[in-house]
């Protein structure tokens, strides 16, 4: 048998801390760090030769001049998670706009969505959630992750051709979720249900070397990858890692341990016991094994879908 290994980063420059933006993380997120921290991931995946998912922030990726439009203040009202977003934008900070990124990324990897404004979908009523979703031109065919992992409103998707999302892990405290990475006798996880949008397995956390995450030794964490990616192909599971490449901004000692994890995945992938996929190719893959059952056939292959 064969893993099934996803690895999706979750893209937001300032957006993703738009509501606990110290002056150190304001600092760490400046353009120069996170243009660096891009380059940086890029570099490693072409190494290792692995296709990934970015799911960015809508607003991140568009130019000053769009941001300008959009109607964030009078948004901002309502949800006060963006007024930071607004003043920032407002002074021309950097951090807030990273259509550069765009560039770095594509063509190689699957660009999906990660939220318009960061703003958690569960802080939303279904029509503000509709709201945001029309305030950027979207493109059919893309996965998304819900800002903060926080599930809510999956039906809506659908209006709006997404081809599946990333689902919630299991709530659990930080300490559990430190005490996580220390355990190796963490299992692959399973396949979601059929369903449309398709859910795609929640996957794991790269450990980020900030605060008490430090405490975790990178052989660890590639001990932890090892067994887990051997079990994957032994069952047919699927081994799904997500970060940030913020977190490589913020801890550069992160990229360590993307590279550890990505030398097992190569490791395996080389003897023919791993297949990486995207996040659109495991959902397109269980479309193609739901229309095996039904006798009908799924819509073909993405590699790589447009940027929002």
């Amino acid at each position: 048998m064969t893993a099934r290994f996803i690895l999706s980063f979750d893209c937001e420059g300032k957006w993703g801390v738009a509501d606990r933006l110290t002056p150190s993380l304001d600092r760490a997120l400046c353009e120069a760090n996170l243009r660096a921290a891009y380059a940086a991931v890029a570099a490693l995946l072409a190494e290792y030769e692995i296709a990934a998912t970015f799911s960015f922030v809508g607003c991140f990726v568009q130019p000053a001049y769009e941001l300008r439009r959009l109607p964030l203040r009078a948004i901002a009202a309502e949800l006060p998670y963006l007024v930071s977003a607004v003043e920032g934008i407002a002074a021309g900070a950097e951090g807030w706009t990273g259509d550069w990124a765009l560039d770095a990324i594509a063509p190689c990897h699957e660009i999906g969505l990660h939220g318009v404004t960061h703003v958690p979908w569960t802080s939303m009523t279904a029509a503000q959630a509709r709201r945001e979703m029309a305030l950027v031109p979207l493109h059919s065919g893309m996965t998304f992750t819900f800002p903060r992992n926080r599930v809510a409103h999956p039906d809506i998707l659908e209006e709006f051709d997404i081809l599946g999302y990333r689902a919630a892990p299991r709530p659990r405290s930080r300490l559990r979720s430190l005490a996580a990475e220390f355990d190796l006798r963490t299992r692959p996880d399973a396949d979601q249900p059929m369903q449309t949008p398709q859910a795609i397995p929640p996957g794991h956390f790269v450990n980020w070397p900030s605060g008490p995450r430090r405490l975790v030794p990178l052989g660890l964490s590639r001990l932890r990858a090892r067994r887990m990616l051997e079990r994957g192909a032994d069952a047919f599971g699927v081994v799904h890692y997500w970060s940030h490449p913020e977190n490589v901004a913020t801890a550069p000692q992160t990229l360590a341990v993307l590279r550890a994890i990505l030398r097992e995945v190569a490791r395996l992938r080389d003897r023919g016991r791993l297949v990486v996929m995207t996040q659109a190719q495991y959902c397109l893959a269980r479309a193609r094994e739901h229309a095996r059952t039904l006798g009908t056939v799924p819509r073909g292959d993405i590699v790589a879908v447009a940027a929002p």
